[in-house]
């Protein structure tokens, strides 16, 4: 209790000191960001173990909504009795007004006062702003600056709280608070450091990633505590940082989109909290939902370079692994036209932070955007029907017809693939001073985005006019780009691997394949369920996938006997799923011989619509029992051989991510001139290359964890090879560390069996076991101790049996003077007779042994000095 007044008497004082100050002034003290507890008492011990809660996106109360979660999530959390409660912001809503943070507050009271209640601001707590006016309700009623670094457990866990809300990165720009909080890592000498800001860097979540706050994984973080989306997850980012975010703490949950990187567990049914259960060595993370269960956990702790990782978590199977995908619409545009009365697939409602008036401007119908009563710029947002397009991403462009009265300039936010923000920002569109009072249109390129009702309300997107715009909008149409094909040739011939084409066995396409002419093909058998004997076709959705496309079909084909055939697909152009080409003849001059023929498919689709998900399939009449040697479609869409060569390889690379692939890739890239097709292609083939170095590291890390796990010569050997592999850099140093750590154990373990089977008859024998087991002691004094394992038990062992092997030795009957003990004899002697029996009577206990070999004198001057050292 004395410490928690401590606490808060410091936070009193730090408000009282910011409270005229602005957000980015009250971040540092000195290089770093301000300390408001108390100092690490070198004369005191460090906390063995503490309990930490951490909540997020809970205050619904302030806003009269979601009390009874809210009070059931805290109760849950009381019933841990945490030394410290976190919190990852939106502590208040909806505006962080000061009648609404005293509801919002109300469960956490008694923790405030207490001083044991630590919140990091979000975006509501602002007030959906950046000013100290916004924020300053709950600066005064937390009594915390909107940065801070709290410390708990005399140097246990530092807590560090950057204000990450509105300090955000752009490009390679950092934010002004960037210097102090690297320097507040840096020095921070905590067992852990845990960093938190509201919005996540990477989340599977409604709002999504947010690489503007990536600045935040900085070398020395061992876990960043995040909310902003109202679900649960844990992440492991390529660089090895563990996210955690906690949004379901009582303000509603939302639902979850496409996975982030590197996401180990999510969670978007249930209101809950974590539970951070910390040690010097270990710190313990875990996900409960009401009425308290554990959901998921992992542990991490540190390597020899002071790095955290997850050395154990939960098994946890993800039952949706990449929900709200459909790459291909049933539409090509949607549009609505407020000035014209119509709308087709898309359309616009009013939301709290959007409203609109339904208005006449100029004699047109429109929609003028009204003031954001939550600040910021005026908004629209608009809802695309998902029976037209849905999932994605897509190409798109969007035509916008929109007048102001004032200058000034509106951007599209969507959901984009590339970034993972669910409100990534267009290109701008200006108005100057010589475009106002007139209806102007203007078409943005939006090239990633998807629809999956992401953003508030269910919207897909929304017009962000910034300064409270008064944008007026009279339509919006968006167009689907046809998108070009990743290759434009598959083809499968059966004396060799399908590239990108292959048939598919079907009850009403059964076939087998068959020797003809010394060559294999494929032989279609008869239709049991009418005339026409199939053959169903499937096109690799990595290769072609969607479109329409003007396509083209060559087959190589014989029969036995006359007939014809037909290819059907599916046809954007008539809508038909089984559109039949020209048909083929078969005469009798050609029966028994190969023949080859190209058939046209205007505006052909690759969706997987006909039987079985096949994409086309060749029909012949009346039983025509016709054999394939050979086929391949071919699509408009390449410009040229040779990027097309380099689109083929770039695609091949990126459905089998090897080094073979890529060095291909490369060699089809560089022989295209510079321009934005070979820069494409290029920022593809880095996706390639990042996924190869990931799996280099992941399975460079199984192997390390593999040899920790079962130390052997062979494991450390497996995980050399997969280190040498991975680029120079932290990763690999920190994992060649861990694999020395292995290497010493399998040392030891060598040595300690080398003892185990030699003969300990004579003086050589005892000896070396003698210098081999000092070298194991030397290995067992620099393991760190979870890493130990048998290793102090077997040496033990096998001292027991050199000493015996000595006393044996000693004892024996001899003839002539007996030879004096070796010095390392009588020490391991002394040593074991010690372990065994105490410091009583050890000089008596070791003379019976030594007796006739040793006099008294050097063994109580060999004793006297063990025992100092002891």
């Amino acid at each position: 209790m004395l410490f928690a007044r401590r606490v808060l008497s410091i936070l009193v004082a730090a408000a009282a000191v910011m409270t005229a100050a602005v957000p980015q002034a009250a971040q540092a003290a000195g290089t770093g960001i301000e300390r408001i507890t108390p100092a690490v008492d070198p004369g005191k011990p460090m906390q063995d173990q503490m309990v930490l809660a951490v909540i997020g996106d809970y205050g619904g109360c302030g806003a009269d909504r979601a009390c009874a979660s809210e009070n059931q999530v805290a109760d849950m959390v009381h019933s841990w009795n945490p030394a410290y409660i976190l919190t990852v912001g939106d502590n208040t809503y909806q505006q962080g007004r000061p009648e609404e943070v005293v509801k919002a507050q109300a469960p956490y009271k008694a923790d405030i006062d207490a001083g044991r209640f630590f919140p990091i601001m979000g975006n509501h707590d602002y007030g959906n702003g950046c000013t100290p006016e916004s924020v300053q309700p709950s600066v005064d009623f937390f009594k915390v600056p909107v940065a801070y670094v709290a410390g708990f457990g005399n140097g246990l866990v530092d807590f560090v709280n950057p204000d990450a809300n509105c300090q955000t990165s752009s490009g390679t720009t950092m934010p002004p608070i960037y210097d102090a909080y690297r320097n507040t890592v840096d020095d921070s000498a905590a067992a852990w450091v845990l960093s938190g800001g509201h919005q996540p860097i990477y989340s599977s979540g409604k709002a999504g990633n947010n690489p503007d706050r990536a600045w935040m994984m900085t070398p020395g973080v061992d876990l960043i505590l995040s909310g902003h989306d109202h679900h649960a997850e844990h992440i492991v980012t390529p660089g090895g940082y563990n996210i955690a975010i906690t949004g379901n703490s009582g303000e509603g949950v939302t639902p979850l989109f496409s996975t982030a990187p590197g996401s180990l567990y999510r969670e978007a049914e249930d209101f809950g909290a974590m539970r951070l259960t910390v040690t010097k060595d270990s710190l313990k993370a875990e996900f409960l939902t009401l009425p308290g269960k554990v959901d998921y956990y992992f542990i991490l702790k540190k390597d020899a370079q002071g790095k955290a990782y997850v050395a154990e978590r939960s098994n946890w199977v993800d039952p949706n692994p990449d929900p709200g995908q459909s790459p291909v619409p049933n539409k090509d545009n949607v549009s609505f036209d407020v000035a014209a009365g119509a709308s087709d697939g898309l359309t616009y409602k009013t939301y709290e932070d959007g409203p609109y008036l339904e208005t006449t401007v100029d004699g047109r119908k429109a929609l003028q955007l009204q003031k954001n009563p939550f600040g910021g710029a005026n908004q629209l947002y608009m809802f695309v029907d998902d029976a037209a397009i849905s999932g994605g991403p897509y190409s798109v462009k969007a035509t916008i017809t929109y007048r102001s009265s004032v200058p000034g300039t509106f951007a599209l936010q969507y959901d984009s693939a590339t970034s993972g923000s669910a409100y990534q920002k267009s290109a701008s569109v200006t108005i100057g001073a010589g475009q106002v009072n007139q209806w102007l249109t203007s078409t943005i390129e939006i090239p990633d985005i998807r629809f999956t009702n992401r953003e508030n309300g269910g919207a897909d997107m929304r017009l962000s006019a910034p300064g409270n715009l008064p944008l007026a909008v009279s339509g919006v149409r968006i167009d689907v780009n046809t998108p070009r094909p990743v290759v434009t040739h598959v083809s499968m011939d059966f004396s060799g691997e399908p590239n990108g084409l292959d048939w598919m066995p079907y009850e009403s396409g059964p076939a087998h394949e068959i020797t003809v002419d010394g060559r294999r093909a494929l032989q279609v058998d008869r239709n049991t369920f009418n005339s026409g004997n199939n053959l169903y076709l499937v096109v690799d959705d990595k290769y072609i996938h969607g479109g329409p496309y003007d396509g083209k079909a060559t087959i190589e084909y014989r029969s036995p006997v006359s007939g014809s055939f037909v290819l059907q697909y599916d046809s954007a152009a008539t809508g038909s799923a089984y559109q039949s080409t020209t048909r083929v003849q078969i005469s009798s001059q050609m029966v028994n011989t190969w023949q080859t023929v190209t058939l046209d498919m205007p505006q052909v689709m690759f969706r997987n619509r006909q039987n079985g998900n096949a994409d086309m399939r060749i029909v012949g009449a009346n039983n025509l029992p016709f054999i394939i040697g050979s086929m391949s479609v071919d699509v408009a869409g390449g410009e040229d051989e040779a990027l097309e060569d380099a689109e083929n390889a770039v695609a091949a690379a990126e459905a089998h991510p090897s080094a073979e692939t890529v060095q291909a890739a490369e060699s089809a890239i560089a022989e295209l001139p510079a321009g934005p097709d070979a820069d494409a292609l290029t920022q593809r083939l880095e996706a390639v290359k990042a996924i190869i170095r990931a799996q280099e590291l992941k399975a460079a890390q199984d192997a390390v964890a593999a040899a920790e796990a079962q130390p052997s010569a062979e494991a450390v050997q497996a995980a050399e090879a997969a280190i040498a592999k991975l680029p120079a850099g932290p990763d690999a140093d920190a994992l060649t560390q861990r694999l020395e750590v292995v290497k010493a154990v399998v040392h030891a373990q060598e040595l300690l069996a080398g003892i185990a089977s030699r003969d300990l008859t004579g003086e050589a024998g005892i000896d070396t076991s003698i210098a081999d087991l000092a070298q194991v002691r030397t290995v067992i004094d620099g393991l760190p101790d979870d890493r130990r394992g048998s290793l102090p038990s077997d040496a033990a062992a096998a001292q027991r049996r050199i000493v015996e092997a000595i006393t044996t030795l000693l004892t024996a009957p001899h003839q002539g003077e007996p030879a004096s003990v070796a010095r390392p004899w009588l020490d391991l002697l002394i040593s074991d007779t010690y372990a065994r029996y105490g410091k009583d009577n050890l000089q008596g206990q070791v003379m019976r042994i030594v007796a006739g070999h040793s006099t008294g004198h050097e063994v109580k001057a060999a004793i006297e000095e063990f025992l100092a050292a002891e």
